[in-house]
């Protein structure tokens, strides 16, 4: 589905690289959130596309609660004069985000992109999936490496879950120092709604 790309300028206003919301400067085990990691790395030479959303909400409880706890993963493809990518590490195509939200069960559940800026610029949307992952009081939980394919073949996957959670740890220590890391889970998903094929998990 592709729809004229309006907001163009707020939007930019909000872009993050990582799109990680609202980092605790510490973080315990008394919190009354959770921490949720995990990183999006892209195939490829040069990014396809200008901007990249990855939208997640509760798939649990009331209304105002799903409305108020729903976000997304804004990655921004702009350094310089052209598209480059601009991640955390990996030849900066591996973006790390965190976010701390309240106590629930959520999904990452769609995702869209800008093909490029200005008045042209269009917006395609994926159907709709399900990347499943629970946050709980106190706790970090790391939700995977989801390996981005932006040339994906017509009926393929084009997200790939998996686990790095080693390396991810490794990294999200050098950004982010004052969280204590070592006592994440590991809660990459296993299966969920692939959207018809859009997902894979490995």
């Amino acid at each position: 589905m592709k729809n004229l790309f309006i907001l163009l300028s707020l939007l930019l206003l909000t872009a993050c690289s990582t799109g990680s919301k609202n980092i605790p400067d510490s973080f315990s085990a008394t919190s009354e959130e959770g921490l949720v990691a995990g990183t999006i790395t892209f195939e490829g030479d040069t990014p396809v596309n200008e901007i990249y959303r990855f939208f997640y909400r509760p798939i649990l409880g009331e209304r105002k609660f799903i409305r108020q706890n729903s976000g997304k993963v804004m990655i921004t493809m702009r350094e310089g004069k052209g598209k480059a990518f601009n991640g955390d590490f990996n030849n900066k195509k591996t973006y790390l985000f965190v976010l701390k939200l309240k106590p629930g069960s959520y999904a990452f559940t769609q995702y869209n992109y800008l093909d490029h800026y200005g008045p042209a610029g269009m917006v395609s949307s994926s159907k709709e999936f399900a990347l499943p992952f629970e946050v709980k009081k106190g706790e970090i939980s790391y939700v995977g490496e989801y390996t981005y394919k932006d040339k994906a073949e017509k009926g393929t996957p084009r997200i790939f879950v998996s686990s790095s959670i080693t390396r991810d740890i490794k990294e999200l220590k050098l950004k982010y120092t004052a969280i204590e890391w070592d006592r994440t889970a590991d809660k990459t998903p296993k299966s969920g709604n692939t959207g018809g094929g859009i997902i894979e998990f490995l």
